[in-house]
């Protein structure tokens, strides 16, 4: 995966905005976790001056290129847990999913969501990621058993991850991640209100080898799909597991 906002797509950039006010949560695991890496996107977890500056000089020359500059964040530094300012609902589409379509927020009923959003193709970043999800879930269906847990991963690139493709490749790292992708439109109407940026690589039409650009953050959703948290990278799975349940402990005590 691309280390920049421009991908493979030449001079082309996305315009991003700060979206969503969002607060952070002070629980004692929530320290610096160091510098982010180069490899992982900017995940459109931008300062200000830096949206400002896209804003105002942002020449995209990519013909075919496909954005959602729906994900703009102001994080000035790398923290476990960001919430925004009130619940963000999935709003009501169709996906498609490995035993046929799945609404949303039917996706979420009664289950604690931890949605990623990426791609089957990427090199790097994805596996890194689901790896992590990998040892997070079973963590936290042992440290939360009161509450049911799953991993959704919608990938934002249907013209090469079908369901069939997916399923293989998501239960290389968890049998029970469920993976989604969707038309173009419901694609773009979840991460949009979830604030998940991701860009398609300029290709030709047909072109199998193309790169994506995308968010790495985990986004909680709860049981009525709705986004509760983002959780941006890098990501270590003790201190997730461990903020999560100070978190819910406070916003859904059982």
């Amino acid at each position: 995966m691309s280390s920049g906002l421009s991908g493979n797509q030449g001079g082309g950039c996305v315009k991003s905005h700060i979206a969503t006010p969002w607060m952070t949560r002070q629980f004692t695991v929530l320290d610096s976790l160091g510098p982010m890496t180069d490899t992982m996107l900017l995940r459109v977890l931008l300062l200000p001056v830096v949206i400002v500056s896209l804003l105002a000089g942002c020449q995209s020359d990519a013909e075919n290129a496909e954005a959602n500059p729906l994900a703009g964040y102001e994080s000035p530094e790398p923290l476990v847990l960001r919430t925004p300012e009130a619940p963000m609902p999935v709003p009501e589409v169709t996906l498609d999913g490995v035993d046929g379509p799945v609404q949303t927020p039917t996706l979420f009923d009664g289950r604690w969501t931890l949605l990623y959003v990426g791609y089957s193709y990427c090199p790097d970043v994805c596996p890194t990621e689901l790896g992590q999800l990998a040892v997070i879930l079973p963590a936290l269906q042992s440290r939360l058993p009161e509450r049911d847990w799953q991993v959704v991963f919608l990938s934002v690139d249907p013209e090469r991850d079908t369901p069939d493709h997916l399923a293989q490749y998501t239960a290389f790292f968890h049998q029970a991640f469920v993976p989604v992708t969707g038309s173009r439109e419901a694609i773009d109407a979840v991460t949009g209100a979830v604030k998940a940026g991701y860009r398609i690589g300029k290709h030709a039409p047909g072109e199998r080898r193309y790169s994506v650009d995308h968010d790495t953050g985990f986004r909680l959703i709860d049981p009525q799909g709705r986004m509760l948290a983002l959780l941006p990278g890098p990501h270590q799975p003790d201190r997730i597991v461990t903020t999560l349940q100070s978190f819910l402990s406070e916003v859904d005590p059982e």
